[in-house]
């Protein structure tokens, strides 16, 4: 089955329905995907209800004959035939209402994430096409690229002046200081985090008369004071986005900002933006703000417990995915971040790029065969599992990496 006839499929499903329980997952991608499918529901006269979720079990799914689950269920095979899917983690449910890029042959490893299958299905159900900005967020937050499918979105967004293509410093922030002393992609050694230093940056570059020598200066004045890598200075500047039809127009600092507040708990702020409300614009700032410290205190703090395979703890167990994104930036080998919470250890598992390992088995089986649960994608998963068998759990992690 080719990727349009699956949508074409779950279109037809929905377009059948009166109403519609929605699941979706936390994170930039999952609730941009939640939001386009809620606005196309509405304007086909369907309604639902959404909850926002950091995971999900078929337990969970209260009414599966009925609901829809956005960027997560891949991997639940206990749900009816019926349950609706829109995902692009690996596949292990085979429903035929299931929208998903790796189960037809295109990559949901990089240029297609759950945002953008939630689009077509979108587009199947009805027009809208205004909706394409939202895939930039779940290319952005997956750390997907603009090839394949993704680049058929795009461009086409592109071409109907809905995304506007630019150049310019990718740090999310109001101002150059905040942009600075919240940087997380890249992680600025000796500045993420320090506020004076950033503000020091930002006053010494502001006497500059053009956007291009401000931009130079402020470049050069980090690279100086930074002890970041080549590559992370890279990632400084580059390809950037606006957004025409969105509240925050950057797609980066907009991704930043819906991410984190579905992270720390609000995700019906991040939601709401999503879906066009700007009132909450500048309190999802703040929120973004205060989360991204938290992540550079964690990544500051984090304790290296294991060289082969890296393995690194941090206190807090809900920092461990956003770690785990900082701190492969200067790995090149699988990096492993570990939380305890309170009534489970998270694992969060990243790859650097080109990598052939599969993390994704690797944590599943190793999660598994230990009472937990794992699964994602080959270059980043994650993990949950009970607390008093952590050691057996990264005795089996040693053990896969090993092989």
């Amino acid at each position: 089955m080719s990727l349009e006839t699956a949508a074409e499929t779950l279109a037809k499903r929905l377009a059948s329905m009166e109403y519609v329980e929605m699941y979706s997952h936390y994170d930039a991608d999952g609730i941009a995907a939640a939001a386009i499918m809620s606005i196309a529901l509405t304007r086909a006269n369907i309604a639902f209800k959404l909850r926002i979720l950091p995971g999900i079990h078929e337990d969970d799914v209260e009414n599966p004959e009925c609901s829809l689950l956005c960027d997560f269920g891949a991997s639940c095979t206990g749900l009816v035939e019926s349950t609706m899917i829109i995902d692009h983690h690996v596949p292990y449910n085979t429903s035929q209402n299931h929208v998903n890029p790796r189960s037809c042959g295109e990559d949901g490893e990089t240029e297609l994430s759950a945002a953008g299958c939630a689009y077509l299905v979108a587009n199947a159900l009805g027009d809208n096409r205004d909706l394409a900005g939202l895939v930039m967020l779940g290319i952005i937050g997956d750390n997907q690229s603009i090839t394949g499918r993704n680049a058929k979105i795009i461009g086409d967004a592109v071409a109907n002046n809905l995304i506007n293509p630019g150049r310019g410093i990718l740090m999310p922030g109001r101002s150059t200081k905040e942009q600075i002393a919240t940087s997380l992609h890249p992680f600025l050694p000796n500045l993420s985090g320090e506020t004076k230093k950033a503000e020091a940056i930002e006053s010494a570059c502001k006497s500059k008369i053009s956007d291009e020598d401000y931009t130079s200066c402020i470049l050069s004045r980090i690279a100086l004071e930074s002890d970041a890598s080549y590559q992370a200075l890279m990632n400084l500047y580059g390809e950037s986005w606006s957004l025409e039809r969105e509240v925050i127009q950057n797609a980066h600092a907009f991704t930043a900002v819906v991410d984190a507040c579905g992270k720390v708990g609000k995700s019906g702020i991040a939601y709401a933006l999503c879906c066009g409300d700007a009132s909450y614009v500048d309190e999802a700032w703040n929120i973004a703000i205060a989360h991204r410290n938290h992540i550079i205190d964690a990544v500051k703090s984090a304790e290296k417990i294991s060289e082969a395979p890296l393995i690194w703890r941090v206190n807090d167990a809900s920092s461990a995915s956003d770690a785990a994104d900082v701190l492969i930036e200067s790995a090149n080998v699988p990096t492993f971040v570990i939380g305890r919470g309170t009534e489970s250890v998270r694992v969060s598992a990243r790859a650097p790029a080109g990598s052939a390992v599969n993390l994704e088995q690797m944590l599943k089986s190793a999660a598994e065969s230990c009472g937990g649960s794992g699964g994602g994608h080959y270059s980043r998963a994650g993990a949950s599992i009970p607390l008093d068998r952590e050691d057996e759990f990264l005795a089996g992690l040693e053990a896969a990496a090993c092989m």
